[in-house]
Parts: structure tokens; sequence; C-alpha cells
């Protein structure tokens, strides 16, 4: 009687593993539209168990939250986030950056100092060779693509002064970019 149990035991385990396996791979047909480019690919991918997302849940955050302000008082500008987001920059604080985090999404701003007197476009075809999509204005450019396993990046570069810039990027899971298109906007029609 007891091996039997044992047996039944062991069976319900391997089996639970097996199906339980099957259920973390999937192969995924996606459209992605960032900024009215449309992105499709079919990918293999693993999906953790323990990673959920709920895509209007995270975009209702976006929607109806009040926004901070942080300025950065080296270089002139100021930008507004989400006040939910967390910021992960505080370990190690420095006046010209600031970094956000909320379920996977992050969101940075930097200016730098650039010891090349690089113009607009030399800087962009430098920054922008891995990019999907990509966007040159007069002191500015915007960059889109993956960086990373299922993750993809929004990214605005502006000239601030001669050889002084600042970036504004957000990085998110694939599966949000719905979700997340508020904060895609905000950093597309950033002006410092």
């Amino acid at each position: 009687m007891r091996r039997y149990i044992i047996g039944v035991i062991l069976l319900t385990c391997v089996v639970g593993i097996y199906f339980g396996r099957e259920s973390m791979v999937k192969e995924v047909t996606r459209t992605v539209t960032v900024h009215d480019t449309i992105y499709r690919d079919t990918l293999v991918v693993t999906v953790p168990k323990l990673v959920f997302y709920n895509e209007k849940w995270v975009r209702s955050q976006f929607e109806k939250t009040d926004y901070k302000l942080w300025e950065n008082y080296k270089d002139g500008y100021k930008i507004e986030y989400p006040g939910f987001m967390y910021r992960t920059d505080l370990k190690n604080p420095d006046e010209r950056k600031i970094e956000l985090e909320f379920h996977g999404i992050t969101m940075s701003c930097r200016a730098y100092d650039d010891k090349y007197d690089m113009s607009v476009r030399e800087k962009f075809e430098a920054i922008g060779l891995s990019a999907v999509t990509t966007s040159l204005a007069d002191s500015s450019f915007t960059l889109a693509g993956g960086c990373g396993e299922n993750r993809l990046y929004f990214e605005k570069d502006v000239l601030l002064k001669p050889r002084t810039w600042m970036y504004l990027r957000v990085e998110f899971p694939s599966e949000l970019t719905w979700a997340v298109d508020p904060l895609l906007h905000y950093v597309k029609d950033f002006q410092p």
C-alpha cells in the first residue's frame, strides 16, 4: 500500500512538471506599435509563472496619476514623471540624472557632456545603429527598438547646448506596449 501511494505521488509530480513546463513555453505572434510604426514577429518565449501584467491596470496608473517634478539645476531643464514610479538612483545620487522603476518599466533621464563636438546628425548616426525606428529633428532625435529579451525601449536625445546632451529613455516589457503609451507620448513630445 505504501509503495502504491508513493508511486501515485511520484507519477502526479512527473505529470505536473511535464504539463507545467509546456505551459511556460509559448509561441507568440505579436504586433507592437510604437508611434505609428508597426512591428510584427513570431518568437518562442519562456513566460515566468510569477510575473503577471494586467495591461489595463498598468495603463490606468499612467492615465490617472499625479505627476512629480524633477529638475536638473545644473543643465537647466525639468521633467515630470508618474508619482507612483519609485526612484532607484538614491544609493548613488547625481544631480544630472534620475532613474525610476515600476513593474519592470524603467524611465531614466540624464545629462552628460560629450567630449566630441558632434552635430545632431552625427550623434544620431553614431547612436542609432541598432534602433528599429528613428526620427531626426533640428536639436533632437528619437530612437526605438529592442533591448534584451522581450523588452523594448523608446528614447529621446536632445542637444541642450554645445557638447551637452540629455536623454530621456523608457524601457518596458514588450507585452506592456499599449499600457505605457501615455509615457511614450510624453517622451516623444518632451521639450527641455
